[in-house]
């Protein structure tokens, strides 16, 4: 399946902020199931873009706006070839003992950030009920049924830094915390497991929007790198584009950054994908490209004070 992906960011500052540094993880990355054809980033107010791999080979762009400014926009428009998993849940055996961890695995049983190991996981975990000597395949599945049992998907109830406790009292939350409880189960069971940010694309017919998303990897000995999406309690297929993998979602958001000055900032965001016709990639094509969006090297009157302004010089002259 060929997919293109278009992200949009848009970072709205009540008042003008002086300087602002941004990181972004949104270019996919080339994996044995995906190819990307080509990548374009946009950036406003025109600025310099770095870019570099971290320590899970995630592509990261970043860039400061050192003038004033009240606004910033991204866009992300990418062409990617997806392909569906050769490995079947089914035909997966038992998972690693302990011992046969292989050492770089091991940052990916840990319990960190927002997946934290709590007697409320530890019940949860044990509520599975998982039956000796069962599978990966089983017991994923076995985890995925349990979670879309008990959870229900609910956008506005959970935050960016919501905890697998938090979840876990609220009993509703969104693809995020699905992934991150998942991750916790999994880790409980001593099988590696990774988070992954990326992108769903839904069939437009239903009517029902795209988005970005977040799904598990776990580590069969005999496979490597299996996906899962608990949100949907399903393997996951080529509807689906990689972005980055880590720990957590801490280690992968889509933005990061900070900025000087007392603005309140709001952030509006949107996803659009479609299936397109493309050949498959021999190369990847990329470009930044500027967004013309305006900067000042000091604080300009708003435009309702040079209305108000205007408007009393206006009266004086008639006057």
């Amino acid at each position: 399946m060929h997919l293109q992906v278009e992200h949009r960011f848009a970072f709205e500052y009540d008042t003008f902020i002086s300087e602002s540094f941004l990181e972004l993880r949104v270019q996919p990355k080339t994996t044995p199931q995906q190819a990307v054809a080509s990548f374009e980033l946009a950036v406003g107010p025109p600025t310099s873009v770095h870019r570099y791999r971290d320590w899970n080979d995630n592509l990261t762009h970043h860039f400061t706006i050192t003038k004033f400014h009240d606004r910033i926009e991204v866009t992300a428009t990418s062409l990617v070839e997806t392909r569906p998993s050769p490995v079947a849940l089914a035909d997966l055996g038992p998972a690693a003992r302990d011992s046969e961890v292989p050492y770089p695995l091991l940052d990916f049983l840990a319990f960190d950030g927002p997946v934290r190991l709590t007697p409320a996981l530890r019940a949860a975990y044990g509520a599975l009920a998982l039956p000796r000597g069962a599978s990966l395949g089983e017991q994923v599945l076995a985890m995925g049924g349990a979670l879309r049992g008990r959870f229900e998907y609910q956008k506005d109830v959970t935050r960016y830094d919501s905890t697998t406790e938090d979840f876990l009292k609220l009993g509703k939350g969104v693809c995020q915390d699905f992934t991150h409880l998942m991750l916790g189960f999994l880790r409980l069971s001593g099988i590696p497991c990774r988070y992954v940010s990326g992108y769903l694309h839904v069939d437009r017919k239903k009517r029902e929007p795209s988005q970005s998303h977040a799904w598990v990897e776990f580590h069969a000995p005999a496979a490597g790198w299996v996906a899962f999406d608990p949100t949907h309690g399903r393997p996951v297929d080529e509807r689906y584009v990689v972005v980055g993998h880590g720990r957590h979602y801490d280690d992968v958001p889509p933005n990061k950054g900070i900025y000087r000055g007392v603005a309140e900032e709001a952030l509006a965001a949107q996803v659009t994908t479609r299936v397109t016709e493309g050949r498959t990639a021999s190369s990847l094509r990329e470009e930044v490209r500027q967004i013309d969006l305006p900067v000042f090297l000091e604080i300009p009157q708003r435009r309702m004070d040079r209305l108000t302004t205007a408007a009393q010089e206006a009266a004086a002259q008639q006057q």
